[in-house]
């Protein structure tokens, strides 16, 4: 009897040895949506494994994320299309009119020294893999209309530039801009803080066209409508508003205390995508805007 607990234990020993009760966690987040010009959402996914032995220690660890695509409705979820594991992708948005998406990279002090450019076409594709421009300091940034130029802006100009990184122009200098867009329209837009509050205006790429809104019409992370460029879309404290640019009048989209992160319109300016601020993981859509009471729903 004694000779046979001696053998269990040996055995029990070895197997501990050799990983007995050993498990793997594993963990996914999802963060940073925008909507690509064929109206899917592309997404940073992330997985998180961790391998514990029976007694709940770790014993090593991986990390890798992605991005990759899906349609609002939850179907049609891509393979990854490039991975960032070391290399996340900030503020990602999508070319109205081509299948790239451009994202920020290397920040430091909270601005971008890299504007990096993806091709995102899933299969057989030509024209730019991708493209990585040098800047020395970037606050925000968009595509235009057409998708040949970028608008960026530092904390004092707004600037504009082909994709290949020449042609960088001048649109207007300002004092403390913190945000631009343009990707719908003729017009970029642009908030920045003049004075004691801050200011939406608008302006066409050659400096013509200015307008500026009262602040009490204006809105933080502006998005143009791409059914009435004369509409722009942002938040303001915890509401998400639409704003009339030729009356300054505003409409309230969202009133109940709305925390999405760099929300994001879609071209049909019903839908809206982002993560939450204050929340490590997680992508929601909300649709219909045009409605007195959007839906919303998480994703991923």
């Amino acid at each position: 009897m004694f000779k046979a607990l001696k053998w269990i234990a040996l055995i029990c020993l070895v197997a501990l040895v050799a990983g007995c009760g050993e498990k793997t966690e594993t963990t996914k987040y999802f963060y940073s949506p925008t909507w690509a010009r064929d109206g899917r959402i592309l997404m940073v996914g992330a997985t998180q494994s961790v391998n514990k032995d029976n007694l709940g220690s770790q014993l090593s660890s991986s990390y890798s994320e992605y991005v990759f695509s899906i349609y609002p409705s939850g179907t049609g979820e891509s393979s990854p299309l490039f991975n960032t594991t070391d290399n996340p992708p900030y503020a990602m948005t999508c070319s109205p009119a081509t299948d790239y998406v451009a994202y920020g990279n290397d920040l430091m002090n909270n601005l971008y020294r890299t504007i990096v450019i993806q091709n995102i076409a899933i299969g057989q594709h030509s024209g730019i893999e991708k493209l990585e421009l040098a800047f020395a300091g970037v606050q925000s940034f968009d595509w235009s209309n057409d998708g040949t130029k970028l608008v960026y802006c530092t904390s004092s100009e707004v600037r504009t530039v082909n994709i290949n990184g020449s042609n960088d122009t001048l649109v207007t200098q300002e004092t403390s801009v913190d945000f631009v867009t343009w990707k719908y329209g003729g017009r970029i837009a642009f908030v920045h803080t003049p004075g004691a509050s801050k200011i939406l205006s608008l302006i066409y790429p050659d400096g013509s066209g200015r307008v500026d809104l009262a602040a009490a019409s204006s809105v933080s992370l502006p998005q143009i409508s791409a059914v009435n460029t004369n509409e722009v879309f942002g938040k303001v404290g915890d509401t998400y508003i639409k704003v009339n640019v030729n009356t300054g009048t505003t409409t309230p989209v969202v009133t109940l205390g709305f925390v999405g992160e760099l929300p994001r319109l879609s071209s049909t300016a019903k839908q809206l995508t982002y993560s939450k601020s204050g929340q490590s993981s997680g992508v929601y859509v909300l649709g219909d805007v045009s409605t007195a009471t959007p839906s919303e729903k998480r994703l991923k």
